[in-house]
């Protein structure tokens, strides 16, 4: 198998190699460099970045490369002045290879025409691909020389040369281009030197090394004080190791987490309130490292990070900490992620929701809550209660409906609901619950209404439930319950002679399930008088499993016998006075036996001094029994 890279093989090249139609290629010096020198920048009007233009002059490099004179790098971020320098690149072949040869051509040997250049075997999956460019013996000449006849050869594509350097007898230099390594390959041994020697061009995959001591540091400093807008306060280290004050030394490529971290060192320490970064066309495909601009630039709105190698939209989340109103993401392999332009928005208003300009457009302004992050939001509270009268009514109200409703017979909420009544139920899982037995929801779920599932419109409507003998027969379906009233949050937003709004949320108890599982409660009554008392005109619920934090406290805290900021000068009118059946009264017998702890007996006769009210009864029981006046006899069992 024939080495590669060999460098004693000929290789034709475009133009052919050694004598071809009585020319030598060192005699292509007679080509004229323009004076007509178009020079690119990275500007814009006022504080909004542009990108850094596209157009490529190719004699500008030559007379860069080969006079050395210094590029004018002040134009930057809406400057004014002569626009920077944007150096040559090649979007177009990326991991070149040079093919294959066969034979050993000799200098009077036969000479083959050159073979189409194919890839060079993939590097590592968005690593920075680069080329190392030896010319053995090339320290005797001087280097403006060995690049003016390499580029007069490869002419009209352009180079520049990065860490020029020579060691021993050869001279070394790193290209970026595919393409150019293809063509710069294809010159071994094809350009006749000024002493009559074909010149030797070997090149290998490469990247060259970069020790940041103090000396590199400086130069790094230097490059970006031209690069500095002091009227923005805006920075263009776009292609940043391509600027000619780092070009013939070094290889200050932004990539590399070491410079990065260098470079943001050096910016914060001089010009810590920069708003403005472009970082376009650095290679960066690792960008982790770069969270550290939220806490060395503060400042920072604007940020370019377009033309690289980030893949994946989640990359940016190390920058998160940013306040962009300003990205430039466009070049990048995550943008050709998403299909659609509202998706890719969306993204990226996840992670900074305060961008207005994305990739040079316009956004619409984000939908949110304008609250100043300084403003402080009132406390939370348990319970809202609108007027303070309402508190015991929607009490009494609350505790006489949940007594009926927990009973055996909840044929008595009838009296609860007005003839043109409506009742909807809707059930769900919390999100990320595992659905065990004990916590399905199937005796609820046939008859949820929840219309993020259902879309029939039809099954909408024969799920909603119409007057009262329909709901209560709905109502009576469910399991038996008991619930923990001391678990009710109940906020009352509306309160007035016309209108009762109570939104209330709990936790009930299955008591004709096995092992009675816990439920979690959400339900809003809308009430309205009816004539000495109240009626239900809409109800919605809605039934789920509890949280972890619910399930602790459930069932386990004392219920207040009557709220402490109520008058207790004259004991509460009935709401709901209608006549009670004795099935009803033997329910409401047991439950005032068990929250007065009284007997039986003495329970059923307080009910009756009360004339059956519930709520009254266990009024005049806490105030009698406040003043010791209940007899020791009513509470023997």
């Amino acid at each position: 198998m024939p080495k590669r890279f060999g460098g004693n093989r000929n290789w034709k090249g475009d133009g052919g190699s050694g004598r071809d139609g009585g020319k030598y290629y060192y005699e292509h010096d007679d080509r004229v460099v323009s004076d007509n020198i178009r020079k690119v920048s990275f500007k814009s009007t006022g504080n909004r970045i542009s990108k850094p233009g596209r157009a490529r002059d190719y004699d500008i490099h030559i007379r860069t490369r080969l006079d050395d004179d210094d590029v004018d790098m002040s134009g930057s971020f809406g400057g004014k002045g002569p626009g920077r320098y944007i150096p040559y690149h090649n979007k177009g072949h990326r991991n070149q290879q040079f093919p294959n040869r066969r034979g050993r051509g000799g200098g009077g040997g036969r000479v083959h025409s050159p073979a189409p250049a194919t890839s060079y075997s993939k590097v590592k999956d968005g690593f920075p691909n680069w080329y190392r460019v030896t010319i053995p013996f090339g320290s005797k000449y001087p280097k403006e020389y060995i690049l003016k006849i390499l580029l007069n050869y490869i002419s009209p594509s352009v180079f520049i040369p990065i860490a020029y350097k020579t060691q021993g007898s050869e001279a070394s230099f790193y290209v970026e281009d595919g393409k150019v390594a293809d063509q710069l390959h294809a010159a071994d041994r094809k350009i006749t030197v000024n002493d009559g020697f074909k010149l030797t061009v070997k090149v290998r995959p490469g990247i060259p090394n970069i020790q940041l001591d103090s000396s590199v540091k400086e130069k790094m400093k230097q490059a970006m004080v031209k690069r500095f807008n002091p009227v923005t306060k805006a920075l263009d280290l776009s292609k940043f190791h391509m600027d000619p004050e780092l070009v013939d030394d070094c290889l200050a490529a932004l990539y590399r987490a070491n410079v990065m971290l260098a470079v943001v060192d050096i910016i914060a320490e001089n010009i810590p309130e920069l708003t403005a970064l472009n970082l376009s066309d650095n290679k960066l495909y690792n960008i982790e490292h770069l969270s550290i601009l939220t806490r060395k630039l503060p400042n920072l709105t604007v940020l370019h990070i377009g033309s690289n190698r980030i893949r994946d939209i989640n990359q940016l989340n190390s920058l998160k900490g940013l306040k962009l109103t300003e990205l430039v993401l466009d070049g990048n392999p995550l943008c050709d992620k998403f299909k659609e332009e509202g998706a890719y928005v969306s993204e990226v208003r996840k992670r900074f929701p305060k961008v207005m300009k994305l990739d040079g457009a316009d956004l619409p302004p984000p939908i949110g809550f304008d609250v100043p992050d300084e403003r402080s939001l009132p406390s939370a509270k348990g319970s809202f209660m609108c007027a303070q009268e309402g508190q015991l009514v929607v009490r009494q109200f609350l505790e006489q409906y949940y007594l009926i409703y927990d009973a055996d017979n909840r044929q008595p909420l009838l009296d609860a609901y007005h003839n043109d009544a409506v009742f909807s139920m809707a059930a769900t899982y919390p999100p990320g619950q595992s659905t065990s037995s004990s916590s399905r929801l199937n005796a609820y779920l046939p008859d949820s209404r929840n219309i993020m599932r259902i879309k029939d419109a039809q099954r909408r409507l024969k799920l909603l439930h119409q007057g009262k003998l329909t709901i209560v027969s709905a109502l009576s379906q469910f399991p038996k319950t008991k619930h923990d009233l001391a678990s009710f949050a109940v906020d009352l937003p509306i309160f007035n002679p016309q209108l009762m709004i109570v939104s209330l949320t709990g936790m009930f108890m299955e008591t004709d399930v096995p092992k009675t599982p816990v439920r979690s409660f959400s339900r809003v009554f809308v009430i309205v008088p009816w004539g000495t008392g109240f009626c239900i005109t809409n109800d919605m619920l809605l039934i789920t499993n509890p949280t972890d934090e619910q399930l602790k406290v459930a069932f386990k805290r004392p219920v207040a016998a009557t709220p402490t900021t109520t008058p207790v000068s004259s004991p509460p009118a009935p709401v709901v006075p209608q006549p009670v059946d004795n099935s009803v009264k033997e329910q409401m017998v047991l439950a005032l036996a068990e929250q007065s702890n009284m007997n039986l007996l003495w329970s059923k006769k307080c009910l009756d001094d009360s004339q059956w009210d519930f709520q009254q009864a266990l009024f005049v029981f806490t105030e009698l029994f406040k003043q010791g006046k209940v007899p020791s006899e009513a509470f023997v069992k």
